[in-house]
């Protein structure tokens, strides 16, 4: 079992492109095509896993052993690129471009810059046991090629965990055919 925040890793490498911002102070501006999207994605995480002394030295060494495996195994799969297909609708448009909506109160999200071919976002979330900040910064080169960096630093006690990601899309077609939201081919 993987704890959330490794799921918000994978998330930021896998998934990263054309999903939905929970919500924006302003309406975002980026001149994107609406349609189907093809994102190839590719990242690095470095750093400890953000868990507290408390949480590991509740874990048997047998646990233990399998958790710092699936970390390995997760920081190497990190490195591998991902293409997904994304169906990016008006309605997505309209509010954004995320890697990961947030229903925890503790996040606030800010948005940096906001044009027609910029969009950069910044969200922190903090609580007692950790402090997540998430930096998105997306460029379009016309309305159909889209650029972008995700890098989220992670933070619990004296254990910090990074994930810097790059992203690289483009405008497939009008149509999404049988995708209604994102599918990983690779």
């Amino acid at each position: 079992m993987q704890p959330p925040h490794w799921k918000l890793a994978g998330a930021a490498i896998v998934g990263l492109a054309l999903g939905l911002v929970g919500e924006a102070a302003e309406s975002i501006k980026l001149n994107i095509r609406p349609g189907l999207w093809e994102i190839a994605s590719e990242g690095q995480i470095s750093g400890a896993p953000p868990l507290s002394d408390d949480m590991l030295a509740r874990l048997t060494p047998e646990q233990r052993d399998k958790f710092q495996a699936a970390m390995q195994a997760s920081m190497a799969n990190a490195a591998q690129p991902r293409i997904a297909k994304n169906c990016v609708t008006p309605e997505k448009i309209a509010r954004g471009l995320d890697i990961q909506q947030h229903g925890d109160s503790s996040c606030k999200k800010t948005v940096v810059a906001n044009s027609a071919s910029e969009m950069e976002i910044r969200e922190e979330c903090s609580n007692d046991q950790r402090n997540t900040v998430i930096s998105e910064h997306f460029q379009l080169s016309g309305s159909e090629q889209l650029t972008g960096t995700v890098h989220v630093v992670t933070t619990s006690g004296d254990k910090t965990m990074t994930v810097n990601s790059t992203i690289h899309g483009k405008w497939l077609g009008a149509s999404c055919g049988d995708i209604k939201d994102s599918e990983i081919e690779k």
